[in-house]
């Protein structure tokens, strides 16, 4: 759907001779997140972008802008595909996870 394109820098990387990205869950699966394992709860990152998405140093704010969880500077708009509906509760689960470690500046 977004051609191993990272959602938040558009990096496209070759593996092996073949395009590679990682589906990131936005709420985490298994406990304690409890997170489904359903396209509204995905992004399609490269691995940088994976790991500090779920090391909760990147975030998505309301307004659909990839934001660092340290000072809250914009890193850009997430990239988005019309097939691709992406639920906001998981967003939001994912802000509170930032806020609650005292990450975010919202």
């Amino acid at each position: 759907m977004h051609g191993h394109a990272c959602q938040v820098c558009g990096t496209r990387l070759q593996y092996k001779h073949r395009p590679y990205s990682e589906a990131a869950h936005i709420r985490g699966l298994g406990s304690p997140h409890d997170g489904p394992d359903e396209l509204q709860n995905l992004l399609c990152l490269c691995p940088n972008h994976h790991v500090l998405f779920d090391g909760l140093e990147i975030y998505i704010d309301v307004d659909g802008v990839v934001r660092q969880a340290h000072g809250g500077e914009s890193l850009g708009h997430l990239r988005r595909h019309a097939g691709h509906r992406i639920d906001e509760a998981y967003l939001r689960y994912h802000r509170t996870l930032c806020e609650l470690n005292g990450l975010t500046t919202e």
